[in-house]
Formats: C-alpha cells, structure tokens, sequence
C-alpha cells in the first residue's frame, strides 16, 4: 500500500512538473526557440535581408561608438541576464526584412516560389532580382535619429528605435521598401506600419516588474545620452545580406 501511495506521489509530482514546465513554456519571449534557446544560446536562423550597417570607422562611426558604450554598460544591469546581447559587428537597421527559413509561408515568402525551396536558393533568386534593382531617386544618404520616445509597454528589450531626420528621407525610405516588396515578392503584414530601430539584444527569460522597469529606465537614460553625442546620423546604402544566425550578417553586394 506503501508503495502505491509513494508511485502515485510520483505521477503527481511528475505531472506538476510538467504542467510547470509548460506554463513556463508559455511565457517565454517569443524568440526563445527562434533564433536563441533559453540559456541565451544562438540557434540557427538562416535568411536574407536587407539592411544598413552602421559606420563603424570614419566620419560617420559617432553612433557605433555611443553604443560601444551601451554594450559595456549593459552586463552591469540587474536584468541583463535576462537578454542576450548582440554583437556589436552585427550592428544594423533593417530597410526590409526579406526571408528566412523559420518563417516559411506567404506573404512572408516570396510570392512565387515553392516553400520548401532550400534557403539558399531562395536567396540566389532573390540575388539575381536585387543585382537587376536601381535605386534611383531612393539612393542614400539616409539621414536618421534616434527616437526619445518611451517604447511601448508590450515592448522588449533591447530595440533602439529610429525616425528618419527629415520628410524627404522618410519618403524614400518608405518608397524603397515598397518597391523592395514588389521586386522580392514579400509584403510583412506591418509592412506601412514598420518601425526602424536597431537591434541591440532579445530577451530570452522573462522579467520581474522590477526588472521590466529598470530596462526601461536605463534605456531612457542611454537615449538621452546617444541623442546628446549624436543628434542626426547618416547611413549608406542598403546592403544585400545573408545570416545563418542573429550574430552575423554577410554582405553580398550593396544595392546600386
């Protein structure tokens, strides 16, 4: 009788277990799984993209280096363990988010080709289109800033977010990433709604309230300081990139 009761202590705690798992599970930042597993570790994500570098030598470097600073300030923080940072080479904005082997359905696939065409095919493909690409009036400059404002409350950390310094770079930056929709055949669903920003880190575990504010008050803090030493920064052309993870972001060639 003894070691019934003592098996079906067992089941029971086996199960609350794993009902505690799943809950866990449940609530785990959304790219815990995608692109980092839950110790912070980089998982594959193999894709293609377009974006801009940041200058990281020269005239235009003032903002990599800001950020350099953020990068070594941020392991200090109470909820740092709660994000994986990036690595400062990876640097980047985003002009158009192409696509990538997780996300693998219309219209976040290429309109046109097969879903289970191999990644890298699809970036020969999408490749071939961009060498055919002009830029015209939508060539850089890409005169930039960094947004003060408060992220949202469902946001998290760690996203710098941008505005373009002036109309008429917001209009070719928006004009491009129409036109980089209709050439690769993609069309995100927040496509007129799209943010620019800066990926700094994901967050892989969940955040106490405590935490969830302290991230928000020390980003606040370092925009106030990266907006001080860099009011307006200038970005170049879009580069053609492939990753296979979030760490690194290949150039193949810039657009033209």
């Amino acid at each position: 009788m003894a070691t019934r009761r003592m098996l079906l202590k067992g089941s029971l705690l086996t199960l609350g277990m794993a009902a505690l798992r799943a809950a866990a599970a449940e609530h785990l930042p959304h790219d815990v799984g995608r692109k980092f597993d839950a110790e912070g570790g980089v998982l594959p994500f193999a894709g293609n993209t377009l974006i801009c570098h940041l200058p990281q030598q020269g005239e235009e470097s003032h903002l990599f280096d800001a950020l350099l600073d953020v990068y070594r300030e941020l392991p200090r923080q109470a909820w740092a363990r709660c994000v994986t940072a990036l690595p400062p080479s990876s640097y980047h904005m985003t002009i158009f988010g192409a696509a990538d082997d997780r996300d693998r359905h219309y219209p976040l696939w290429p309109a046109g080709l097969p879903l289970d065409m191999p990644i890298a095919q699809c970036s020969e493909i999408l490749a071939q289109r961009l060498l055919q690409f002009r830029l015209g009036e939508d060539a850089a400059p890409y005169r930039m800033r960094v947004n003060p404002a408060e992220p949202a409350a469902t946001e998290t950390p760690l996203t710098l977010r941008l505005l373009a310094a002036d109309a008429a770079t917001e209009t070719r930056l928006r004009r491009l990433r129409d036109r980089l929709s209709d050439v690769t055949g993609i069309r995100a669903p927040d496509h007129d709604q799209y943010q620019f920003h800066i990926t700094l880190g994901y967050q892989i575990a969940p955040l106490t309230d405590a935490q969830d504010l302290a991230w928000r008050q020390t980003l606040a803090h370092w925009k106030t300081q990266i907006i001080q030493r860099v009011p307006v920064f200038t970005l170049g052309n879009p580069e053609f990139c492939v990753m296979k993870d979030m760490f690194a972001f290949k150039r193949q060639f810039y657009l033209s």
